[in-house]
């Protein structure tokens, strides 16, 4: 149940980013509850020259999904660059994900799957149109 609650606080934290609008603190209190949970669950270590971040033996609890997923939100996804994060246009998706097209114009999550299905639909309606305009 929390981890549907962090869920759903994530995705209006996104959403709101998206529209450039600011979080309610709310959700930004959720995500730093279970941020704080996750960077409990780590520890830090030195090996092969560098410093590294493993998750500790001792960490296992049933909150762990939901303090990993806001661990790695606030240290691999929030640092990204805001003004090309988009929310797929797909009909039936709300996928976030990053566009990293040059144009920065990306309207679709995967091109395979939701920008197939949309251009298909625009043929086919484009389709009928043009039937229906040639019947006499």
């Amino acid at each position: 149940a929390r981890a549907k609650v962090l869920r759903e606080a994530l995705f209006e934290l996104v959403t709101r980013i998206v529209s450039r609008r600011a979080p309610t603190k709310s959700a930004l209190a959720l995500l730093r509850e279970h941020w704080i949970t996750g960077i409990k669950a780590h520890e830090l270590r030195f090996g092969g020259g560098h410093v590294l971040v493993d998750l500790r033996n001792d960490a296992l609890d049933l909150d762990l999904i939901a303090s990993t997923v806001a661990y790695r939100m606030v240290q691999q996804v929030l640092p990204l660059p805001m003004d090309r994060l988009r929310i797929c246009q797909g009909s039936n998706c709300s996928w976030v994900f990053i566009d990293s097209s040059k144009a920065g114009r990306r309207r679709w999550c995967d091109m395979a799957v939701c920008g197939n299905a949309a251009k298909s639909r625009r043929f086919y309606a484009r389709s009928r149109q043009r039937r229906s305009a040639q019947r006499p």
